[in-house]
């Protein structure tokens, strides 16, 4: 563990030596091409708003082409509470993460983080590192119209475009300690490889990357050789690897050799050919792969869209055998059916409903039928009524049948936005009624805060000797931040639980910050954490020949501060293809990737946040999220800006509508805030 560590840090001080010496080399090219001149503050008049930015995006040093680096010292105490749960530990570290502009080379973005302390454990039969590192080189131009995108350290195995594009089926990549090169060229050509040893990130402040032994690498390619088609094909293998598993955020899961999956070496390949014209399109794949040295398994699955009018069909057909893996993860298999969706969307109307059909490839599973669908109507202009409907039907013994409805009433009033939501869900064992109000407030300009009051009335029916109970349960939730002052910012998410009857364990989860900027270049930061789940007495079947038994359950969680102090600084003029011109103003653009529950688009409190996703700016620079799924570009040209995420790291069944592009305008010395939802495959 101690020789891998030492390897790891090397490499990333070596590549941080790299990222300094290439800053006057970006100024030695930037020179070539012409000074940048100064910029000069034209808004004149009128109540100016704050500077906001305070430092982030300004320098005395307008030379050379844009450059950034932002260093975290992070000192912490996290305590573990309750049983089975990780001693007192300190999370010390150094993060850092470094932006520059070439004018020949592209883009490049750096990140690294060292933990001191920490808990110094075998994680899933590996060692734990205490280091990551990753160095991004983007859009590098080449003749013939061809540019290139290369990586080095703690990334996410590259796919071809045409696989990301899947409406049904996607392949995932994980993280893997190695090397990636993806190159784009005339005819829609592309070519990626990538390999190394497979991973995962894991801490809460300071994330570090853990290796899960073995190996995975890929290779593929695509081409477009007519107008309305592509065609491509890629390969993934592993090699002696664990599978792929995320922890949970905040946790240094210890999961005994026993209960480890075996480790797997496979083999898989895959063609696509998609065909498109206007708003139709179509595409289909063919899989074929081995894991562990078991018999080829094949799979096959096509899909189609139309759009006409205000009315979009999507449609498809599949057949995946059994054992099928992609590098060290696991994808869908034994699976074979059918879907048809149709959606409908006018000015004032936006519904769908869809049907799927899926049995076992191998007899040895369920056999089920989903149906679903959801509408809204805008009455007015503040006013949007809407439902939800989804039911599932079990063929056989081994399947249940349920069944869920959902109402809610979205409204713009005096205080800002307001949802107000019933729904109702039963299965074979339970119903619940559930009832919330969300409000997202109007706040005074830098301020944000959402709001959610919510019931559950859960109702079991008597199994396995246990006999029917009635709980109720009362959440609460409430998420916002901004600036207090100039100085002086908080930005928070706090959840609370407790059953008020019945039998249910309560839960506290907090995650607030305090941000002091000191000086120019200079911010402290204060973090209170804590994800606790409270004692509680559920009854237990512990013999079939005695009645239920109350069984205390201790409580457990953990709890702890941050302290982080803060040290960026940025200069030159930004390059043209991150918007405006050289020594144009600039803003500062943050925002969360989280998981939409109610799918209303809007971050409502008591929505988690993504975490460990990378974010995309200009497709040049990246930056990943913290524990809360938030991201943070501090310095970024005044103009129109394109931020999209690579969201191989997001659990299932989330997924990101086109990649989560999301294009936004940055005014000069504003402040940008931009919140990118995840929703559920369906």
């Amino acid at each position: 563990m101690k020789a891998r560590a030492a390897l790891a840090l090397s490499r990333a001080a070596g590549l941080f030596a790299f990222a300094l010496l290439a800053a006057p080399a970006t100024r030695a090219q930037s020179a070539a091409v012409g000074p940048s001149p100064v910029y000069e503050d034209r808004l004149m008049g009128g109540n100016l708003s704050p500077d906001i930015s305070l430092g982030d995006a300004y320098s005395t040093d307008s030379s050379g082409l844009a450059r950034a680096i932002r260093v975290d010292a992070v000192t912490s105490m996290l305590q573990g509470q309750g049983a089975n749960t990780i001693p007192t530990v300190h999370e010390n570290g150094m993060v850092t993460e470094a932006q520059w502009e070439t004018a020949s080379y592209g883009a490049w973005s750096a990140s690294g983080a060292v933990r001191i302390g920490g808990v110094d454990e075998e994680f899933l039969g590996t060692s734990n590192n205490n280091v990551s590192f990753a160095l991004h080189q983007r859009d590098m131009p080449f003749d013939g119209g061809w540019r290139a995108d290369n990586a080095l350290g703690d990334l996410n195995l590259p796919i071809i475009g045409i696989e990301q594009t899947q409406p049904r089926f996607m392949l995932s990549s994980g993280t893997m300690l190695g090397a990636t090169t993806d190159w784009r060229g005339p005819e829609g050509m592309q070519f990626v490889a990538g390999g190394g040893e497979p991973g995962v990130l894991n801490g809460i402040k300071v994330p570090v990357f853990q290796t899960l032994g073995g190996s995975t690498a890929t290779v593929g390619g695509q081409w477009a050789p007519a107008p309305q088609w592509t065609v491509g094909g890629e390969y993934a293998g592993a090699r002696d690897a664990n599978l792929y598993y995320q922890p949970p955020v905040g946790t240094s899961a210890v999961v005994p050799p026993e209960f480890l999956a075996p480790r797997i070496t496979s083999d898989t390949g895959i063609l696509s050919a998609a065909w498109h014209q206007d708003r139709t399109h179509a595409q289909f794949n063919l899989i074929d792969g081995t894991v562990n040295g078991s018999s080829n398994a094949i799979g096959a699955w096509a899909d189609g869209s139309m759009t006409r009018g205000p009315y979009t069909q999507s449609f498809g057909a599949f057949y995946i055998e059994p054992n099928l893996a992609w590098g060290n993860q696991l994808i869908v298999s034994n699976a074979e059916g059918a879907y048809y969706r149709l959606g409908y969307q006018t000015r004032r109307w936006v519904a769908d409903v869809g049907i799927d059909e899926v049995l076992p490839v191998n007899g040895q599973g369920v056999h089920s039928t989903f149906l679903n669908g959801n509408a809204r109507y805008q009455l007015d202009r503040d006013t949007g009524v809407g439902g939800v409907a989804n039911l599932l039907l079990g063929h056989d013994g081994g399947s249940e049948t349920a069944w869920s409805l959902e109402g809610f009433l979205d409204r713009v009033n005096s205080w800002g936005t307001g949802r107000v939501q019933l729904s109702y869900a039963e299965t074979t064992q339970s119903d619940d009624i559930s009832a919330q109000v969300q409000q997202s407030w109007a706040m005074p300009t830098g301020l944000r805060l959402a709001t959610s009051v919510g019931v559950d009335s859960v109702h079991t029916v008597p199994l396995n000797g246990l006999p029917a109970v009635d709980t109720t349960v009362v959440r609460l939730a409430a998420y916002g931040g901004g600036d207090l002052t100039t100085r002086l910012s908080i930005d928070g998410n706090i959840q609370w639980a407790t059953a008020v009857q019945g039998r249910a364990a309560p839960s506290t989860f907090a995650d607030v910050s305090l941000v002091c900027q000191l000086a120019r270049s200079w911010q402290l930061l204060f973090t209170y954490y804590e994800n606790h789940i409270g004692s509680w007495t559920p009854l237990t079947v512990t013999s079939p020949l005695t009645p239920p038994t109350p069984v205390p359950q201790a409580s457990q969680g953990q709890q702890g501060v941050f302290l982080t102090l803060r040290w960026q600084q940025s200069a030159g003029g930004h390059f043209v293809p991150l918007g405006g011109t050289a020594g144009s103003g600039s803003g500062r653009l943050t925002g969360v990737v989280y998981l939409d529950a109610n799918e209303n688009g809007r971050y409502d409190a008591g929505e988690a946040g993504a975490p460990n996703i990378t974010v995309i700016l200009d497709g040049r620079f990246s930056t990943r999220t913290d524990a809360n799924g938030r991201f943070d570009f501090p310095a970024v040209a005044a103009g129109h800006h394109v931020l999209t995420v690579q969201a191989d790291n997001l659990p299932l069944p989330w997924a990101l509508t086109n990649q989560g592009r999301t294009e936004v305008e940055v005014g000069t010395r504003d402040r940008v805030d931009v919140n990118i939802g995840a929703m559920r495959l369906k």
